[in-house]
């Protein structure tokens, strides 16, 4: 190593670069994620669910729901903001008031609209359900006229859902009534157009709908103008951003703190520098490894990437230990002191660990199968950048003797603090 130290460290540079391109191309997964291989008797009775009892021409499409008279979610006092039993408490819109004869007139003025061609690009061959049509159906059939008198709007919606003409909306539960006087909500519900897809592609169509929404609320009159849009897939593309962001301060976290570790360990801001470079390479090359796999950057990767911090950072800080722990002035006697400590035993642990790691290639869920791939990839790369690279990196620009040791610039910080404090006296 010390003869090529210059080409193995110029080698390993360029490929960290273009490990750094690979991960950048890793993007979230565009369909939900399998678990279980096909040949699995579970996906076997799926994949024959699917097979022969086709969905419907709207089950795959988006739904989005337009929805009026909630203000939001009361999570104060929640202890757990993750469990699904205790979501929260609705707040409900004080302000929302559908049965003025100018509001309801509006929300058939807004259902006509999203029918029109003005939205044909982001409605779905028109399909648009809106409880007023039904609800205006059933008034004919009563003799009656839309809109109905406020007095008595909420009394006729609760006798529309109790009606054959109200099935629909009663199993949609579009309306939101408390006993028969209280009405808390109202929603619409519109097939929109497009198939799921990655945040580039459902981002731009969030936009349209908040625009959408915008300009309904913009042109509606008070107890009507505070509508917001919402759909099952604008979560899950809202998840695959979280999963991405969360690994990515994981990261900056886990290297952070490896850092901070290095210093308390090491002393050496350089030598803590250098073994930092290492991690990330090391958890690049694995990023790597996922990008030529095909994969995309789903859930056991966005987990993985913060656990193989540790895996990362293990191998290189015995090396520092040893370096800085060396009696030896030069960089290269350092070096060789070190790997001849330390050498052995990494590649030892490095065996167990990766047996280990090879364990999981054999269990049948393809979360574990995606981990022993990276766990076995990242004891790989953290033996090849650990016991190759730092040591060229350590023999062509090592620390030698005092240099870069914390704490003998802390002492001579302070010796010189207190011939100042001397002379000054």
């Amino acid at each position: 190593v010390g003869q090529g130290k210059y080409i193995v460290i110029i080698i390993f540079m360029v490929w960290l670069i273009m490990a750094i391109t690979f991960t950048f191309q890793l993007t979230p997964p565009t369909e939900t994620e399998k678990w279980i291989p096909d040949s699995h008797p579970l996906r076997e009775g799926l994949n024959a669910i699917e097979k022969y009892f086709p969905k419907g021409a709207n089950d795959n499409s988006q739904k989005i729901h337009l929805i009026w008279g909630i203000e939001g979610l009361d999570k104060s006092g929640i202890d757990d903001p993750w469990d699904p039993k205790d979501p929260g408490k609705v707040v409900w819109d004080k302000k929302f008031n559908p049965a003025t004869a100018a509001n309801q007139l509006r929300l058939k003025e807004i259902c006509d609209l999203l029918k029109s061609d003005r939205y044909a690009e982001v409605v779905l061959d028109r399909n648009v359900h809106c409880f007023v049509d039904n609800f205006i159906d059933y008034l004919k059939k009563e003799n009656l006229e839309y809109p109905v008198a406020e007095s008595s709007f909420i009394s006729h919606l609760s006798a529309f859902l109790k009606d054959d003409l109200g099935t629909d909306d009663r199993n949609l539960d579009s309306i939101g009534l408390e006993g028969d006087s209280t009405l808390r909500y109202i929603f619409f519900r519109v097939i929109g157009v497009g198939d799921r897809g990655p945040k580039s592609t459902l981002h731009p169509r969030w936009e349209k709908w908040e625009d959408i929404t915008k300009d309904f609320n913009t042109n509606s009159l008070e107890g009507l103008n505070s509508a917001f849009q919402t759909s099952y897939w604008w979560t899950w593309y809202m998840t695959e951003v979280t999963l991405v962001k969360n690994a990515i301060q994981g990261v900056l976290i886990a290297t952070g703190i490896s850092f901070l570790i290095l210093i308390v360990t090491t002393h050496n801001i350089i030598l803590s520098s250098y073994a930092i470079l290492c991690i990330i390479g090391i958890v690049t090359s694995v990023m790597a490894i996922v990008y030529f796999q095909g994969w995309d950057f789903g859930t056991p990767e966005s987990i993985a990437v913060v656990i193989l911090i540790g895996f990362s950072v293990d191998y290189v800080v015995h090396i520092c230990h040893a370096y800085v722990e060396s009696h030896h002035g030069s960089r290269e006697d350092r070096t060789r002191e070190a790997l001849a400590k330390m050498a052995i035993s990494i590649v030892g642990g490095a065996v167990t660990t990766f047996g280990d790691g090879c364990m999981l290639f054999f269990t049948t869920l393809f979360f574990f199968q995606k981990f022993a791939w990276i766990v076995t990839s990242t004891i790989v790369f953290a033996l090849v950048w650990s016991l190759i690279f730092f040591p060229a990196l350590l023999l062509a620009a090592g620390p030698q003797n005092d240099t870069g040791d914390l704490k003998v610039f802390a002492r001579k910080m302070y010796k010189k603090y207190q011939e100042t404090r001397a002379r000054k006296s």
